[in-house]
């Protein structure tokens, strides 16, 4: 009876095994489509076994733990992909707009400033014509609009870029703190002993959704996740979140700082919130200071070149542009001194009508400035430093998206459902729990047999 009882367990035992690996198994299925689901295996091991005198009879199976398939390498490479992609995202998506300021053809500032010295250059050969003074004056007027509204689409988008700092830190907040909640739950259903793969998912989910805005670090502890950001600020640790805020600073942007009240903003340097705050303290600051330094230096060689000639009524030559003293705000500062076409010096003396001085009017195009370039080569560069700052965030997004693609695939072959695979699971766990309920049908025909064969009475 000792024998049968024994083998009864046994087989009550794997009916239980290969009822749970059914389940398993169909919530794999069931869960095939669901975004951020990892599918599940059952961990069985084989029961201690029975000691019957120099014989050691197996004992069965047993149901060690429902265990999520995950690899970490492959999550924290994921993470760490998600993040540079969507910084580069956030570049591409200002610098594309930033780039139609500097057109290769058409208006812009380059385009006015060969425009305005061809206007220069026609005043040669008739300095008293007053409808080519009157063409030079006005390309003047369109030169400094070139410069004014480059300068006001460069600033543009910073008031954009700053509301985009407090959203990503307030959806930072609250995926720190839905972690933080998940920990909780966590530790709570490993304490009772149940499965807690779903909310180990969902962590997961948690976790990459922060590395889109913030890269982030995650260490995994008895305690739960501990997630911090690149330098070590903590967002997570345990059950306990550690909220960001945001506050304008002297420049008028907003600074990001820890739950200590540390300004953090510059050590941010990817996810979504790393890509806006590069572009608006690196990027955009470049490209106005070389558009600064331009405005700056070419109105000064020209006002100079002015002070070298006289103009149409025998006047020492006064300067055309009006430009601030410090280069920064030179190109929203730019104006023209006056519009009256008499005061270009086209003349090299009091002598009304002359045009000697046009050729150093003119001359100023190709003059070397004290950026160690000419007016030309420096819009030129300009157009060329936006488009390469642009195009390499484009690369940037291409090829981070590329790895990501690939890294996501090859986490779908290791965590991803195989309806396929399931299918095949679920005829052989199937087949398995038919075995083991024949096993108990049998048992339980012997016990009947064997309780039929006792005499009645006895």
């Amino acid at each position: 009876m000792g024998g049968l009882n024994a083998t009864l367990s046994i087989a009550t035992g794997s009916l239980m095994a290969q009822e749970t690996e059914l389940s398993i198994s169909n919530n794999n299925i069931a869960n095939a489509n669901t975004p951020g689901y990892s599918r599940e295996i059952v961990n069985l091991q084989e029961s201690q076994p029975t000691e019957e005198g120099s014989l050691a009879l197996g004992g069965g199976v047993d149901v060690v733990s429902i265990q999520s398939v995950q690899d970490e390498l492959l999550n924290m490479s994921i993470n760490q992909q998600t993040s540079a992609q969507s910084s580069a995202n956030a570049q591409v998506n200002v610098l594309n707009q930033i780039q139609t300021l500097f057109p290769s053809s058409g208006s812009s500032v380059s385009s006015a400033l060969s425009t305005f010295f061809t206007s220069l250059s026609a005043l040669s050969s008739s300095p008293t014509d007053s409808a080519d003074r009157e063409t030079v004056i006005s390309d003047a007027q369109n030169l400094v609009q070139q410069f004014n509204t480059t300068a006001a689409g460069l600033s543009a988008p910073i008031s954009g870029l700053n509301t985009q700092v407090q959203t990503d830190v307030a959806e930072i907040n609250q995926l720190s703190s839905q972690a933080a909640t998940l920990n909780a739950q966590i530790i709570q259903q490993k304490a009772a002993g149940q499965d807690s793969s779903p909310q180990q998912d969902q962590i997961s989910e948690v976790e990459t959704k922060l590395a889109a805005l913030t890269n982030i670090s995650v260490t995994h502890t008895p305690q739960g996740d501990s997630i911090s950001t690149a330098n070590g600020t903590p967002l997570v640790l345990g059950t306990q979140s550690y909220a960001l805020s945001t506050s304008t600073g002297a420049d008028g942007n907003q600074q990001v700082f820890d739950s200590q009240g540390n300004n953090i903003t510059s050590s941010i340097s990817s996810g979504d919130l790393g890509g806006t705050i590069q572009v608006r303290d690196t990027e955009i600051p470049a490209f106005q200071q070389s558009l600064d330094t331009l405005a700056n230096q070419f109105a000064t060689a020209f006002n100079a070149a002015q002070a070298s000639g006289y103009d149409a009524g025998g006047h020492p030559g006064a300067a055309l542009f009006t430009v601030p003293s410090t280069v920064t705000g030179s190109a929203a500062g730019i104006a023209l001194a006056t519009t009256d076409p008499d005061a270009i010096a086209s003349a090299s003396s009091a002598t009304s009508g002359g045009g000697g001085n046009v050729a150093n009017l003119t001359a100023v195009q190709n003059a070397t400035l004290p950026s160690g370039q000419n007016a030309t080569t420096m819009s030129a560069n300009l157009v060329y430093q936006v488009g390469n700052v642009a195009a390499n965030a484009s690369a940037e997004s291409t090829a981070t998206g590329l790895s990501l693609t690939s890294l996501t695939n090859q986490q779908t072959s290791v965590s991803g459902v195989s309806i396929d695979e399931e299918s095949a699971n679920l005829i052989r766990y199937q087949q398995a729990y038919e075995a083991a309920a024949r096993v108990v049908s049998t048992i339980a025909a012997l016990f009947s047999d064997t309780i039929n064969m006792i005499p009645a009475g006895s």
